[in-house]
């Protein structure tokens, strides 16, 4: 059997022996009470003489008593000065992961655990591999989330919404926001240290920071100079429960929003003669340019339609109530319009081309314009009549369009989503997502007949809608003077710059991609008050915007000294440079005035490279998916923008937490997991136990790498809580087994171990190596899947179970011991090494529990290569051959204990060969396939002849029972066997 195979075949082949019942259980193999081994006592004039494992550390913790050992670790272990003890090494390399600012809006949920851990998890195994990491744990401390909750902290004095004019009410929130923000802060802080993640907690970055706003300021001037931010009249998406503009991150999309829908018919004004010839002289005064829209507040602000120039449209004959008309509708959505009439009131009379098209003009809805049809690209065939409605104010397509063919771009509805008074006096003060959109259809009925817009039909229609996330409201698309950064300019800089970066898992790299491809700008400014100021002055003659680096850089200095309230406390002739303030004034002209805008927190938190790292250096950003049109988009382009190079070497996506059935979780469903209740235990402890966190740790290590969603819930904590338990009891195992074992005085060279414990050791230089491949892979879940498979399997199931008797019963010092107790050694050692990033508690427990070095600590080591003579090819593949028959032994006696039995084994010759590497003997009671069957006896025997290989003959022992190691192999009726008299008589 080739040797890339051995574990796979052992991990299926030991899955079957404990199915069968024979693998040692962790509760008898590691209960280590009163110097006693349950249920294999020996005699108690032996039991000084037997080598039990003892150990100081308890086998279970109790749930009461799990939080305050995670915290007694913590201290003994140094986990509040690793950070900078590691700081202070010299090592070569270094490795940088960029902290992704969570909110300070609210207690840790169950995303900031998967998150944070998943952080930690990556630092700490660099930090095992020899790597210096570097790690600044940041927040996000500005934006609505904040601003909004700041406002309820006292109701009496809560400042209407749209209604920030005045400083003292400005300085006000800011002064709530900012205490409630830091508030957050410090529980976030603690909660995330209860989770054992590897920091210097005492230097964190904010983005209120006077330094890192001073920093934001330099960084909009680098970028404003270099032409990438601007301010230009544009539609955003703009919120009216709230009176500010939003980026796209900040919507969700409802998608069973119900909207008003119209077919609406616009009577044409003009069209080519070649048209009008091709109609019957009764209907020339009938053509009408159709459209359809959700929209119909936009009706009245429509400045063109649109139609596709690549699609076929045709003249139709139409009999409407009672009415004789000739419609242009798009060929492909004549369905729509069979719909809406019936198909017997259709008759096609033709196509109508693209240059007849081009040349039609029609009257606007509600007033007497003439608007023109225009070819546009954004026009699709997916619903409606191919002709599309264009109020270039109201619709990003629209603008475009607008800027295309000079249309004027006039927005008549204000911040409060109530239209204006550019708009006929009927509409003028109604919202217009509300009583705006009936009163329009009201107005269009009303106003239908000759030559004026028909109503052909109006139906509700439920499809997918922009909502604010915050409040959970429907937005509309509004063009005001804002500021932006030019994504245009900056794209293909930025996908080449992209295609450098590592994306995992590999199959989201595509997602990124679209995200970057299809973002036409970024709106970067907002009317709100929380937050960064946009650092401009504007003249009071022209409004024009006054941007200049000599403005901006004291700007800059005055908010990093006084703190960024500055911006509100002081009036201009405090922000502006003393010089230009003397100039102006020498010149009689008046001061610039201050704007009012703050700056997206996407840039805030976006220009965290600048303001932190100080240049694009980053290796690893590591966020949940929704990122992608978030932190590592604003990121990349702000980055790319300011230097030409992209801030991170790799991104690192996990998904999301649902509840154990799937389910989004919420208060109002009752199945929020608080990570705090997961730690440390609810109210009602029976319900909610105390897990711990390294259980919360096993669970994000075992379920968050490279899955969209997770499950959390109590099945699943019981399952993480019980695998963390069989891994302590291990470890536990492992660490009494080598209490006395000096590894300097007692190492023995490999090539005379046992065959069994070279195997082993094989077994585990595979398993590591796979570990660690995983590691830098960041496939956690591997790893825990991988390091239970390999403790439950390989060590329990096969290796513990067939040492054990010579563990306990041979010579203290004797070879045969030494050689087993050099295997578990090195298993203790590497496993703790390879299991220490997920459960750093347990690693470090079971460390402070070592006999010789009490100041020996988990993560001050260094991972080595492995011994090049651990990996043994050849006899594994030979021990494979050896296990075949261990597996064959256990399915015939399932029930039995071996330790009764003697076996016979007939084999062919190339097995037997194999079996001599454990017994070169006839027959034997202490070899090591007497080991390995757990037999008291084991007799071989060659026939060429065996059809199926080997043949097995089992019987009954025929020594009698040793009273020190419980196994039949005295002879004469003596009382010890010849092994056990041999160790009692070199101990006397």
């Amino acid at each position: 059997m080739p040797s890339t195979n051995v574990a796979a075949v052992f991990t299926r082949r030991s899955s079957r022996w404990k199915a069968l019942g024979h693998t040692l259980h962790h509760r008898t193999l590691c209960n280590v009470k009163s110097g006693r081994r349950r249920g294999a006592e020996p005699s108690t004039q032996y039991s000084a003489t037997v080598q039990l494992p003892r150990t100081s550390l308890p086998l279970r913790v109790s749930a009461a008593n799990r939080a305050q050992l995670e915290a007694s670790i913590q201290q003994a272990a140094g986990f509040d000065s690793l950070y900078a003890w590691q700081r202070g090494q010299n090592r070569e390399k270094e490795f940088v992961l960029h902290d992704g600012p969570p909110y300070a809006n609210g207690r840790p949920h169950i995303g900031h655990a998967v998150n944070k851990i998943l952080k930690d998890i990556t630092l700490r195994q660099k930090l095992l591999q020899g790597y210096k990491v570097h790690y600044i744990p940041g927040w996000d401390c500005h934006g609505l989330p904040i601003e909004l909750k700041a406002s309820q902290i006292d109701k009496k004095k809560k400042t209407p919404e749209n209604q920030l004019s005045s400083d003292s009410a400005t300085l006000e929130i800011r002064n709530n926001a900012q205490r409630f923000a830091v508030e957050a802060l410090e529980i976030q802080r603690s909660v995330f240290q209860r989770w054992g993640l590897l920091a210097d907690w005492g230097e964190v970055y904010r983005t209120l920071d006077p330094q890192y706003v001073s920093r934001q300021l330099h960084l909009f001037i680098d970028l404003y100079e270099k032409g990438f931010i601007y301010q230009d009249y544009k539609p955003v998406y703009f919120s009216p429960s709230l009176g500010t503009s939003l980026a796209e991150a900040e919507l969700e999309y409802e998608p069973q929003h119900v909207s008003p829908s119209v077919f609406l018919a616009l009577p044409v004004t003009s069209a080519l003669p070649a048209t009008l010839d091709r109609l019957p002289s009764a209907a020339q005064s009938q053509l009408y340019l159709p459209i359809w829209t959700t929209t119909p507040w936009t009706l009245p602000l429509n400045q063109a339609i649109c139609f596709a120039p690549d699609k076929p449209y045709l003249l139709v004959w139409v009999c409407w109530k009672d009415q004789r008309l000739v419609l242009v509708w798009s060929e492909e959505l004549l369905y729509e319009l069979e719909r809406i009439v019936g198909k017997d009131q259709i008759t096609v009379m033709g196509h109508i081309e693209e240059q007849e098209l081009a040349a039609l003009r029609y009257r606007a809805p509600l007033d007497q314009r003439e608007c023109p049809c225009l070819p546009a690209s954004h026009v699709t065939m997916v619903k409606g009549t191919g002709l599309v409605h264009t109020a270039p104010a109201h619709g990003h397509d629209d603008f475009l369009v607008a800027l295309q063919y000079k249309l004027p771009v006039e927005c008549q509805v204000d911040e409060q989503g109530k239209f204006m008074d550019g708009v006929m006096a009927e509409l003028r003060g109604l919202k217009v997502l509300e009583e705006g959109n009936q009163s329009v259809l009201q107005l269009l009925a009303d106003n239908g007949g000759p030559r004026g817009a028909l109503l052909l039909k109006e139906e509700s229609y439920t499809h997918s809608y922009p909502y604010d996330w915050r409040t959970r409201k429907p937005v509309i698309i509004r063009a005001t003077k804002q500021w932006f950064i030019d994504t245009h300019r900056i794209k293909e800089a930025a996908l080449a710059a992209l295609e450098e970066v590592e994306i995992l898992p590999q199959r989201l790299e595509a997602g990124m991609i679209s995200q970057l491809k299809n973002r036409p700008y970024w709106c970067i400014s907002r009317q709100r008050v929380w937050g960064t100021p946009i650092p401009v002055f504007y003249d009071p003659d022209t409004n024009q915007p006054i941007v200049e680096r000599s403005i901006i850089q004291h700007v800059a200095k005055v908010l990093e000294e006084e703190g960024s309230d500055s911006w509100w406390s002081k009036g201009e002739n405090d922000l502006l440079p003393p010089a230009l303030i003397e100039k102006l004034q020498k010149n009689g002209k008046p001061l610039p005035k201050k704007g009012s805008d703050i700056l997206d927190i996407w840039f805030d938190s976006g220009s965290s490279w600048h303001c932190v790292l100080g240049e694009p250096k980053a290796d690893l950003y590591l966020e949940g998916v929704d990122q992608f049109n978030g932190w590592f988009l604003s990121s990349l382009l702000t980055s790319v923008a300011a230097t030409g190079k992209a801030p991170y070497r790799m991104l690192y996506v996990h998904g999301f937490a649902l509840d154990e059935h799937g389910r989004k979780m919420s208060k109002s469903l009752g199945n929020v997991v608080d990570p705090q209740e997961v730690t440390d235990g609810g109210k009602d402890s029976s319900r909610k136990p105390a897990y711990g966190a390294d259980v919360l740790r096993w669970w994000v290590g075992s379920h968050a790498a490279d899955h969209s969603t997770m499950t959390i819930g109590q099945q699943h904590l019981e399952q993480g809580r019980d695998s963390v338990q069989k891994i302590r009891a291990v470890l536990r195992f492992l660490l009494a087994s080598v209490k006395d074992y000096q590894p300097c005085q007692h190492s023995l060279p490999v090539q005379d171990l046992r065959p069994i414990d070279r195997y082993m050791l094989h077994l585990l230089h595979f398993h590591i190596q796979k570990v660690w491949l995983h590691y830098n892979n960041m496939r956690y879940n591997w790893v825990a899947k991988a390091s239970l498979t390999f403790i439950n399997n390989t060590l329990s199931g096969l290796y513990i179970s067939s040492i054990r008797d010579r563990l306990y019963c041979d010579a203290r010092l004797g070879s045969r011991r030494m050689s087993a107790l050099l295997v578990l050694h090195h298993l203790l050692h590497q496993l703790l090494l390879s299991l220490a990033p997920i459960l750093p508690h347990l690693a470090e427990e079971v460390a402070q529990h070592f006999t010789d070095a009490n100041d020996w600590r988990v993560f001050h080591q260094v991972i080595t290569e492995l011994p090049s003579s651990w990996h043994q090819p050849q006899l594994a593949s030979a021990f494979e051959q050896c296990l075949t028959v261990r597996e064959r032994l256990f399915k015939s006696s399932p029930a039995s204990d071996w330790s009764k039995l003697q076996v016979h084994i007939t084999a062919e010759k190339n097995l037997m060969e194999n079996l001599r590497l454990l017994q070169t003997s006839h027959t034997s009671s202490h070899s090591g396939l007497c080991e390995l069957l757990q037999v008291s006896h084991v007799t071989l025997e060659t026939n060429q002849e065996e059809k199926d290989g080997f043949s097995l003959r089992l019987s009954k022992a025929e020594g009698g029972k040793c009273l020190r190691c419980r196994r039949y192999t005295t002879e004469g009726g003596a009382e010890l066997c010849a092994r056990c008299l041999e160790v009692i008589s070199s101990h006397e």
